[in-house]
C-alpha cells in the first residue's frame, strides 16, 4: 500500500513537472521579463511541495479545517493544470502539421489558448458559484401496490453533503435548506456521507439544518465516510465517541437514523414502510449493512422504500427481495460531466451502472442522487449539485 502511494505521488510530481516544462517552453516569449519566470518557477514549486505535503500528512490529519484546505488545494491544481494541459495537446496536434498545413497549425494555436481560456473559467465558477448552483429535479415514480392515500406524496432525497468540505462563509447550507423548505415534501431522506470524518464539522451547520422541515419527518442512513474510517485515531475509544457525538448531532439535526431497522409512514389508514441499512459498499468499501434486518416485521403487501448509500448494493441484494423503490448516492457523478436533453456522461458511469437519476429493473427502481455537497475537488463541473423531489405514483 506504502508503495502504492509512493508511486502515485511521483507520478504527480512527473506530471506538473513535465506540463509546466512543455508549457513554459511554449510560452518562453513570457519570459523575457525575469519577473514573469520567477512567479511561473514559484507556482510549479508550490504544487509539488504541496504534493508532498499532502502525501507526508494526509493519513495524520485530524481536524476538519485540513480537509477543508485539502479541497482548495485540489481546486487550485485543476484550474491551473487542467487548461494548461488542454492548451499543450491541441497546440501540439497543430504543430505536427504546421509544415504540410502552416494554417492548420495558427487555427490550433487561437483554439488552443480560446479552448484554455474558457476552461480556466469554467473550472473557476463550478468552484465559486457553481457548487451550490442547486438543479431541482422532480421524478415521478410507479409504485406497485401503492395505497391510494399515497398517491402524489413526495419525498426530496438529500445525499453526499459532506459538511467538512467548506468554511464558515460558506453559503450552499442555507440555499439548501431554502429550496428544500420551498418544494414542501411530506418526507424527507438523506442516504449518508454528511461529514468527511468528524462529527465536529457539523456543529456549525446543525441549527441551519434544524430548519429542513417535512410533515412526515426525516430520515437518514450512514455514508461510508460518516464512520471515520479514513484517519487515524488516538485510540478504539476516541473513534467510538466520535461515532456516538456524530448520532448525537444527526438527533439535533432532526434526522432519526435507520440502523438496519425500518419504521411505517401511516397516511390516513394506509401504510408505507421505510427501511434503512448502514453502508454496504463493495470492497474497499465497507459492509455494515444487514438488509435481512432492516426489512425484519415489514408486513407483506406494502410497498417499501429502502435507503442504502452505496448503489452497488441494490444488484448485490436488493434486487432478491420485495422493495419498490431504493434510494442511494455515493457516486456525486465523480462531480463532473455533461447533461444535454436526455445524453449524460460522466467517468463515474465506467465505475457505477447506476450513478445517477432513476433506475428500473422490472417493477423495481433505484434512484441515485448525484448529491448536494463536494470532496476532494471542491466544486461541480458541468453536473450541477441536485436537490430531488421524488412524487409516487400508482
Amino acid at each position: 500500500m506504502r508503495s502504492s502511494n509512493i508511486m502515485i505521488l511521483l507520478a504527480g510530481l512527473l506530471f506538473i513537472l513535465l506540463t509546466d516544462a512543455t508549457f513554459g517552453h511554449m510560452m518562453k516569449r513570457m519570459w523575457k521579463k525575469k519577473w514573469l519566470l520567477s512567479v511561473y518557477l514559484l507556482h510549479s514549486v508550490f504544487f509539488m511541495i504541496s504534493l508532498v505535503l499532502y502525501h507526508l500528512y494526509i493519513t495524520k490529519l485530524k481536524s476538519p479545517e485540513s480537509y477543508f484546505w485539502i479541497g482548495k488545494l485540489f481546486g487550485l491544481l485543476f484550474l491551473f493544470y487542467i487548461p494548461k494541459l488542454f492548451y499543450i495537446l491541441l497546440w501540439t496536434v497543430g504543430r505536427l502539421f504546421k509544415k504540410v498545413y502552416p494554417s492548420f497549425h495558427r487555427i490550433m494555436t487561437v483554439s488552443a489558448g480560446c479552448i484554455a481560456g474558457a476552461l480556466f473559467f469554467i473550472l473557476l465558477f463550478s468552484i465559486t458559484g457553481g457548487r451550490y448552483n442547486y438543479r431541482i429535479e422532480q421524478i415521478e415514480v410507479p409504485i406497485t401496490h401503492l395505497p391510494e392515500t399515497f398517491e402524489g406524496f413526495t419525498i426530496v432525497h438529500l445525499t453526499d453533503i459532506h459538511l467538512g468540505s467548506y468554511g464558515k462563509s460558506y453559503k450552499g447550507i442555507d440555499r439548501l435548506v431554502e429550496k428544500v423548505n420551498g418544494l414542501k415534501p411530506d418526507l424527507i431522506v438523506f442516504t449518508g456521507d454528511m461529514v468527511n470524518n468528524f462529527a465536529e464539522e457539523m456543529e456549525p451547520w446543525i441549527p441551519v439544518l434544524q430548519r429542513l422541515q417535512a410533515p412526515y419527518g426525516k430520515y437518514a442512513v450512514t455514508g461510508n465516510h460518516d464512520y471515520g474510517d479514513y484517519t487515524h485515531w488516538s485510540s478504539p475509544q476516541a473513534k467510538k465517541e466520535n461515532m456516538e457525538q456524530f448520532y448525537r448531532n444527526m438527533d439535533a439535526m432532526g434526522f432519526r437514523m435507520l440502523h438496519n431497522s425500518n419504521i411505517p409512514v401511516i397516511r390516513q389508514n394506509d401504510t408505507l414502510w421505510l427501511a434503512g441499512v448502514e453502508n454496504w459498499g463493495k470492497p474497499p468499501f465497507p459492509q455494515y449493512g444487514n438488509l435481512k434486518a432492516a426489512l425484519e416485521g415489514i408486513s407483506a403487501g406494502n410497498p417499501v422504500i429502502l435507503l442504502s448509500h452505496d448503489p452497488s448494493h441494490w444488484r448485490h441484494e436488493v434486487l432478491g427481495v420485495p422493495v419498490a423503490l431504493t434510494l442511494s448516492g455515493h457516486t456525486h457523478a465523480m462531480q463532473m460531466g455533461i447533461k444535454i436533453g436526455n445524453m449524460e456522461w460522466s467517468p463515474s458511469q465506467y465505475l457505477y451502472p447506476e450513478y445517477d437519476g432513476l433506475y428500473q429493473e422490472d417493477n423495481r427502481y433505484l434512484h441515485v442522487s448525484r448529491g448536494q455537497g463536494y470532496l476532494g475537488y471542491p466544486g461541480r463541473i458541468g453536473l450541477r449539485p441536485v436537490i430531488t423531489q421524488l412524487i409516487l405514483k400508482k
